[in-house]
């Protein structure tokens, strides 16, 4: 049989079932040995943790910090919106942002892109421009993400871990500005490149998943927003690890700790950028906790048992602030173009009956 031979239904039908089976597969392990990494702790620490009180003020303004978080997302959609000739306001864009969160608990990534893309197709936005742009955001977020993660990793680094690194991720850590200031640099000196990269991964990722009889967006995004969004996206994410911040300054007693802050921050970044990456996880599920956990118990001020306790509390609270923004954002921003165009239509015409 030649190669070039096309697949058949069947054959493609069950090259997606065994790739559905390995995911669950490997979601079940994550899982399993999150899981077995909590039961040891609970055994080892169980008195610990039964005697563990929770400050529920400190969640509430993690919650809310975890929503702000994500504005410089919104903001940076709404740009792409734009450039690519769609006229939508902020409030649906947020609207239709915050409610594709949701999607991300369903399995596989593209689902929170159809969401997006769906809720503003009632302003007007073209299916195949919103899912594309949303897509182009997604990677540019994460992608900061990982990188912010990967210039924290000298900082976060205890004295004994630090003695398993190489001689000169230890002389960096005496310099704890120098790896992210080089990452910085790197990142704004390869932006033409990773610009062009990000294009092709946007359009790969939301083929076949949306209407190709549109007519398509542009090739390529503004290098000059981009560079914007790398600096929208750093704010971001310190954000994200302040909200981790403020969910362990819940179960310590002590408020925030100011000086674990990078900390915070490479463990939200890493957690989920990584998770992200882990297509069999929804929302990182498994993987995640298990980042947070692992990275903030490396500091002596936290341990392991807060650690565990303030990655689970973070998936509940980030996952209860996105229903919360998603309804109330939902109803608030509900009317589409066509509804509101009906509306001053309406108006005019009664207008036009009263000066009768």
């Amino acid at each position: 049989m030649s190669s070039d031979t096309p697949a058949t239904p069947e054959s493609r039908s069950l090259t997606r079932n065994i790739w559905k089976g390995i995911k669950w597969a490997l979601l079940v392990l994550v899982l399993y040995f999150v899981w077995q990494q909590g039961a040891k702790l609970y055994r080892e620490q169980g008195e610990a943790l039964s005697g563990m009180e929770i400050n529920p003020l400190w969640l509430l303004l993690s919650g809310a910090c975890y929503i702000l978080a994500w504005l410089p997302s919104v903001w940076f959609w709404r740009q792409l919106l734009l450039s690519s000739g769609e006229q939508v306001d902020f409030g649906p864009v947020a609207r239709a942002y915050y409610c594709g969160h949701l999607g991300k608990y369903i399995p596989g990534k593209v689902t929170v892109l159809l969401i997006r893309a769906t809720l503003l197709k009632d302003f007007g936005v073209r299916v195949s421009v919103a899912a594309l742009t949303a897509a182009y955001e997604t990677l540019a977020v994460m992608g900061v993400g990982l990188v912010v993660f990967l210039s924290l990793i000298p900082v976060v680094l205890n004295a004994e871990q630090l003695q398993q690194w190489p001689a000169w991720v230890q002389s960096v850590q005496a310099r704890p500005w120098l790896v992210p200031g080089l990452f910085l640099i790197a990142v704004f000196v390869s932006l033409p490149l990773l610009s062009r990269l990000l294009n092709l991964f946007a359009k790969k990722f939301t083929k076949s998943e949306v209407d190709e009889s549109e007519a398509g967006p542009p090739a390529a995004f503004s290098l000059k927003l981009l560079y914007l969004g790398v600096l929208m996206f750093l704010v971001s994410w310190i954000l994200h690890g302040l909200s981790l911040g403020m969910t362990l300054a819940s179960i310590n007693g002590t408020g925030l700790q100011w000086q674990e802050w990078p900390r915070w921050t490479a463990a939200v970044s890493a957690a989920y950028a990584l998770g992200f990456l882990a297509i069999f996880a929804p929302a990182g599920l498994g993987v995640r906790e298990g980042l947070i956990s692992m990275i903030l118990a490396g500091s002596a001020l936290i341990g392991p048992v807060n650690a565990v306790v303030a990655a689970l509390l973070i998936r509940i609270v980030s996952f209860a602030s996105e229903i919360l923004a998603a309804f109330v954002l939902y109803y608030s921003f509900g009317k589409s173009a066509q509804d509101q165009d009906d509306s001053v239509q309406a108006a005019a015409d009664s207008q036009s009956i009263d000066s009768q």
